[in-house]
């Protein structure tokens, strides 16, 4: 589904690149917003960077004595 590229809801922004298409967010919520390709690689980027300083396993030195808490919610 390609938009004008206009509509790329980061245009405000920053000037948009390529072509506009809704694509699918990466956070579990499973809606879509119009990003240009320019925008959409930003973002694929700044996922990259919350992936691996949350990675989903729990790390080797992981303790949840340490603060109560728990890596997963099962």
């Amino acid at each position: 589904m390609s938009r004008l590229s206009g509509e790329c809801i980061d245009s405000p922004k920053d000037p948009c690149e390529g072509s506009v298409e809704y694509r699918t967010a990466l956070s579990p919520s499973g809606k879509m917003f119009p990003r240009c390709d320019k925008h959409w690689a930003a973002r694929l980027k700044v996922q990259e960077g919350i992936n691996a300083r949350y990675p989903e396993r729990q790390p080797a030195d992981f303790d949840p004595l340490y603060a109560g808490e728990q890596w997963d919610e099962d």
